[in-house]
This record gives structure tokens, sequence and C-alpha cells, in this order.
């Protein structure tokens, strides 16, 4: 039997795995309950329950404190945000204030103060990937992780100037720009080098579509966004890393210029937006990128039966996992509404597919 690590590389390599690599990912009311439910007291047990094969690192946040209340914070980025209740037990946090909403200068960035490297301790990163030897290790969610389209930027304009930027202020837009990534090019780099070269995926998150379509049209992706995600990524390849990226969303016109930009991994192939479709998408781009996800939680996983989640899996490895090139999960973080015995079948669905 393979290790995970191997396991992994397998399939990212375009050969048939001894089974399909297992990738997890939830919001934190999720993991709470799943532990309860299990009676499992770690993330890593909860992790080796599930038969994932992955394991996520990054630095430790030492800055100034960002927490303001219970329900108020702010990031590294100076923005500010608030929980808002969607449930008894979930909620997610909004942005509730756009600092640079106003500017439209773009020689204002300039005197803007910028995150330090200072205010994360990058010393156990090594020792972390030492621990997780055996398995593949990505990027941890968060600034460990960093984007450049959905976060920061629209958290620091709001959505609508993002898009309407690229065309009737563009200097502005390159600017600022190019001021997220005085600090996103060292903070990556010295996260990367920190790690010894034991880090296998560089993940970004950034998404680039709606449930319909592209967020702005590809000659504009490729102008201003591609560039940005061309230097981070190839700042963490200097040190082995393959890139894996996450977008959600009606992407599928934009996978070849994906592939363009060095693309290793896209995650996490949302089938209920228009066009992505898995086995067409396997049949076009499955030669030149790996894709992973898939398993729908719009409608299967919060109101399917544990049958119809098995038969979806194995549904969708009949179609994903030929030749490798595909690693199972959730189309998005595991949410409250997902009961526990469907993520159960998910997993046992695919550690028992029989190909």
């Amino acid at each position: 039997m393979s290790t995970s690590r191997e396991r992994v590389f397998d399939a990212l390599n375009h050969k048939q795995p001894d089974r399909v690599p297992l990738m997890y990912r939830d919001v934190p009311e999720v993991r709470a309950r799943l532990k309860k439910d299990l009676q499992i007291q770690t993330d890593d047990e909860l992790y080796s329950n599930f038969g994932i094969d992955f394991r996520w690192v990054g630095p430790r946040y030492t800055g100034p404190e960002l927490q303001i209340s219970e329900t108020e914070k702010k990031d590294h980025w100076g923005v500010q945000w608030q929980f808002t209740k969607f449930s008894d037990n979930a909620g997610y946090w909004n942005e509730k204030s756009f600092p640079l909403v106003e500017m439209e200068d773009p020689d204002e960035l300039s005197s803007l103060p910028s995150p330090q490297l200072d205010w994360w301790d990058f010393s156990q990163i090594s020792k972390d990937c030492d621990n997780y030897k055996d398995f593949a290790i990505m990027t941890a969610p968060g600034f460990s992780s960093p984007g450049i389209l959905q976060y920061p930027i629209q958290s620091l304009i709001g959505v609508e100037r993002s898009l309407m930027d690229l065309y009737i202020n563009p200097e502005f837009y390159q600017s600022l720009i190019e001021y997220i990534l005085k600090f996103q090019i060292p903070f990556i780099d010295k996260m990367m080098k920190s790690a010894d070269g034991k880090i296998d995926f560089f993940r970004l998150g950034d998404d680039f579509g709606t449930q319909q379509a592209l967020l702005m049209g590809v000659d504009q992706w490729k102008e201003f966004i591609q560039p940005a995600l061309i230097k981070m990524s190839e700042t963490a390849k200097k040190y082995g890393a393959k890139y894996y990226h996450h977008t959600c969303g009606a992407v599928r016109d934009l996978i070849p210029s994906m592939i363009e930009s060095g693309v290793d991994v896209l995650d996490p192939i949302q089938v209920k937006a228009t066009g992505m479709v898995p086995a067409e998408l396997k049949k076009e781009f499955g030669k030149k990128i790996c894709f992973s996800g898939g398993v729908d939680e719009q409608d299967l996983l919060p109101h399917g039966t544990e049958q119809e989640v098995k038969e979806a899996v194995w549904k969708l490895l009949d179609e994903m996992n030929i030749d490798g090139g595909f690693f199972l999960g959730p189309t998005h973080n595991f949410q409250d509404d997902i009961p526990t015995k469907n993520i159960v079948a998910m997993y046992d669905a695919a550690l028992n597919w029989k190909g």
C-alpha cells in the first residue's frame, strides 16, 4: 500500500494510484460536531478516520491583536469583519468596511502601511512538515494560501470597484495589485524557505466565477490577475512546490489560461455551476491538469440519502479516477447543513470504490 504522499503524487503525475487521494475542507462548526459525533479528539484523528491524504501547515500569527469582540475582528490588511449567524449553530465572517473604497489615486498607495513579516512566526514550519512526512503537505487556508482578487482586492475596495476599476481606473487597479504583492511575495518566499522545501503544494485561494459565468472577461483576467498569480506561484515553485489553485464557480473558460499559468491542481469542480461537468472537464483537460473536489454540497450532501451520496461518489470516480489526475473532496467547505452521516458515507464510498 502506498503512503498518502506517494498516492497523491501518483495521481498528480497521471498514474493510477492504489486508491483515489482524499481531500477535506470544513467550517469550524462542522469540525466540532464531527469530533463529537465520531468521538474523536484531534484534527489529525479526524483526518485519519476519513483516510485524508493531505495535511496543512503555515506560520503562526503573533502580530498586533486582531480580535475586537466575539463578533468583530480586523485582519492584517486593516479590513474589519462582522460575524453573522445564519443558523443556531453557524455563521460567517463578512466585511464590515472596505478601507480603500474611497481611494482612487494610485500615488496614495505608496504612503499606506503594509503588513509586516515579523507579525508571523515561521520557526515551526519545517518541524510541522517533519511530523507529516508521509502525507502530502499543503499551505493552510487563510494567510498561508493568499489570493489577489477575492481577497484582498475585493475586501479593500469592495466587489463593485474590484470589477469596475479594471475598465475605468486601470492604473489604480494595477498599483493596488503591486501594493499587495509587495507584502505577499516576501511572505510566500519566507514561508517556503522556512519549510526547507518540504511543502508539496502551495495553495492560492481566489474565486473567479459565479454560479453561471466568470466574474470578468478572460482578457481582463489575463491582463490584471494572471501576472500576479504567476508571480506568487513561481515564488513557491522555486522551493519545489506544486501550484494548487482554489476557485469556485463557472470557470471552464478560464481553465486553458490557468494551465498556461502553471496551475498543477484545480479545485474544487463546483459541479452545479454552468459548464463544470466532471466527465467533460476530464476529457477536455484531464491530461494537462489534475482536478480536485467534485462531490456536490449544494444539494447532494445536505439533502441526499447516504445511498445517494455513495452512488454519486462512485459515479464521479468512474468518470474522474482514470489514469490518476483526480483528488476527491467536497465542492466547498462542509457546511453546517450537511449531516454527519453523509460526510461519513462520502469517504466510505471513496475508500470502497471498486473501479
